[in-house]
């Protein structure tokens, strides 16, 4: 890390720049099939985290099975937002339910974009704080880690009981009039409070009424807030790790701002106020790809700025699982990283790609990426071992970013049924955007990997 606190200012910009190229990449095919829903933000959070440990170096509390874990945290902190990102329009409309499309609520955009900010600030938590925790000093023990998983899961429990409702009903009255408009209309008795209590987050029965989704999707946005919020409180002064708890609010941060600045492509597509004026969405440009792009764009550039500006710290091994015999330790690591980690994220956009494709199709595909992930695998622990110990973590991540890039992009545009290749709408301003940052990403990685072969030879 101490070498790249030594670049020159022009290099530590490019790098920030490359940091929010590689995320607006990872976000934008998180929204396409393949990469979608829980497993697609691990896929987001393991493919930059390589990059961060090619840029900066090793860490030992960042190793294969730590690196597994910190992108497998991401999964746990996922709002939905489907509803949400069209209010920054001044409007609340009705599309869940059939034959509801006239039930609307005009709202005030701000009240729209704080539900963003609050579907942003929860995106990214528990994985912000376990990505601080490996920059840090602090060596956490197991009872560290159930702490803030503790206050996180605690917290959104209570927070969904309670004063999550009495923030939506401040803020955005309207939602629960709608919801509660829906109610009566399905012949449920109750207040909107009282309904939510007895089907407690259950978002796909909410779905059948009337405003229900949205309400259910507001209670979570602002919970998701709330619940990153005590993690990070809980890891500042329970855990006492300020450098995870700066980390993690930082992340925080980055995702609620560039998500709501985002939803602004949403506001020009729609007509602007209460959709009322000129729609800007046409064959060039398409709001939800671009609200995805510039959601991970705006946000690598700042987190990757927050990064390479720590200071250096004491290179420490976590303390749990330090006492582990060595030979389970590594069953783990292999089943954690190689297995659970490498080979889902590069089999699983495959399948779900060609999973409505024939039989016979989707059988090859599947198997000819069981077969390549499995050649990688045993290349990869021949040449660095289990846990990367011959050949370095960095190697590892100079080694894997490319080939993950590779394989997102070639996948992204060409290998899928016909119906979800990219390349079919490639002059499309989030699909140039993707070409140019997948581009800049190899070319880092080849003259990098160019470097130290150099290094290593001389």
């Amino acid at each position: 890390m101490s070498k790249t606190m030594q670049k020159p200012l022009w290099q530590k910009i490019l790098l920030i720049l490359l940091g929010g190229l590689l995320l607006g990449f990872l976000w934008r095919l998180r929204g396409s099939r393949g990469w979608g829903s829980e497993a697609g933000v691990f896929n987001v959070g393991f493919v930059y985290l390589l990059f961060i440990t090619a840029v900066l170096g090793e860490r030992k509390k960042l190793d294969l099975g730590w690196l597994s874990l910190t992108a497998m945290s991401f999964i746990l902190t996922v709002p939905s937002w489907g509803t949400i990102v069209n209010q920054i329009s001044g409007i609340i409309r009705e599309t869940e339910v059939e034959g509801a499309e006239h039930f609307f609520r005009y709202i005030s955009p701000l009240s729209g974009a704080f539900m963003m900010c609050c579907i942003g600030l929860g995106m990214a938590g528990i994985f912000g704080i376990l990505l601080g925790r490996g920059f840090s000093s602090h060596q956490w023990k197991i009872s560290d880690f159930l702490i803030v998983i503790g206050a996180f899961l605690i917290s959104d429990v209570i927070s969904k009981a309670s004063i999550s409702h009495l923030i939506v009903q401040l803020i955005q009255p309207e939602a629960v009039d709608l919801f509660e408009e829906g109610l009566e209309i399905a012949g449920i008795e109750g207040s909107a409070y009282k309904v939510f209590m007895q089907h407690f987050a259950d978002i796909s029965w909410g779905k059948k009424i009337i405003g229900g989704r949205n309400y259910f999707s507001e209670i979570q946005a602002v919970s998701s807030a709330i619940r990153a919020l005590s993690a990070i409180l809980a890891a500042r002064f329970i855990v006492k790790d300020k450098v995870a708890s700066r980390v993690g609010a930082v992340v925080c941060g980055a995702f609620g701002l560039s998500i709501t600045v985002s939803d602004l492509f949403f506001w020009f597509a729609n007509g602007g106020y209460r959709q009322s004026g000129t729609h800007y969405e046409g064959d060039f440009l398409y709001a939800w790809s671009c609200w995805e792009y510039f959601t991970g764009f705006i946000a690598g550039i700042i987190i990757t700025a927050v990064l390479i500006s720590l200071k250096e710290r004491e290179d420490v091994n976590e303390a749990a699982f330090l006492n582990l015999p060595e030979k389970p330790k590594k069953i783990l690591i292999f089943l954690a990283g190689f297995i659970g980690t490498v080979g889902v994220n590069l089999v699983r956009p495959v399948a779900r790609r060609f999973e409505e494709s024939s039989d016979i199709v989707r059988i090859i595909a599947i198997s000819s990426a069981v077969i390549l992930t499995a050649i990688l695998i045993v290349l990869i622990v021949r040449k660095a071992g289990i846990n990367s110990e011959k050949a370095g973590m960095k190697w590892l991540a100079k080694i894997l970013l490319p080939v993950f890039t590779a394989f997102m992009t070639l996948s992204y545009f060409f290998i899928a049924s016909a119906e979800h290749r990219a390349i079919t709408e490639v002059f499309t301003l989030h699909n140039i955007l993707v070409i140019i940052s997948a581009l800049s990403v190899l070319a880092y990685s080849f003259i990098s990997l160019k470097k130290s072969d150099n290094s290593l030879s001389n």
